[in-house]
């Protein structure tokens, strides 16, 4: 009778039951009793109040979005932000992959994107105005290889998470327009950006490439 993503959470003197319309909702479950568990002072003993919960999501689309194309983050920092997901019950993980700042994901028919889209040559420091021209002068970036990726999708579903890769287009495609200005509609010269925002320069979708 349970939703597939519901369950019941049942704590009683006896013990700790956790019932599940699915796998997943078991899981679910899981991370409530975590979230009432104790630990006491100076042991390893837990401790928890007796209860009796009955949940399940209002939501079929539970997400957050990870940006690590303006900052990039290590394999396991992404695991960590997913095992954050899977504690809150979130079940989306969109993963923003591309950006005018940096291209963060190894596609081996274009290595372009990863050898020359990847990198910055620098990062603007402080607020961004007009007038700001302060830069670290430092270079910049990185990427995610394939099995690197695929290793996550896999932590992910471990999690019942489902990871959502973002590939912008036609605009914030700048870094991808440096490693093949071809592709956009001036034909550049273009260089992944070193500001914040968005650029005005496109992937020329009218041309058959």
């Amino acid at each position: 009778s349970l939703a597939p993503e519901g369950y019941t959470l049942d704590i009683t003197k006896g013990g700790v039951v956790i019932k599940g319309g699915s796998e997943q909702g078991v899981f679910y479950g899981l991370q409530s009793l975590r979230q009432v568990v104790f630990h006491s002072k100076g042991g390893k003993k837990v401790k928890v109040e007796c209860m009796k919960v009955e949940d399940k999501p209002h939501f079929a689309y539970r997400g957050g979005m990870l940006d690590v194309c303006r900052h990039i983050f290590s394999v396991e920092e992404v695991k960590k932000y997913i095992d954050i997901l899977a504690m809150h019950k979130m079940n989306r993980f969109h993963w923003h992959l591309t950006e005018d700042q940096g291209w963060r994901i190894e596609i081996k028919k274009y290595p372009n994107l990863t050898k020359v889209g990847s990198m910055r040559k620098e990062t603007l420091v402080g607020l961004q105005t007009r007038k700001n021209n302060n830069y670290d002068g430092k270079p910049y970036g990185g990427f995610f290889t394939q099995e690197q990726v695929r290793d996550i999708v896999r932590y992910a579903a471990e999690r019942y998470i489902e990871v959502i890769p973002e590939i912008d287009m036609p605009g914030h495609m700048i870094a991808a327009l440096a490693s093949y200005p071809e592709l956009g509609c001036t034909k550049g010269p273009y260089e992944v950006r070193t500001r914040w925002g968005i650029s005005k320069d496109v992937l020329c979708v009218g041309r058959e490439s």
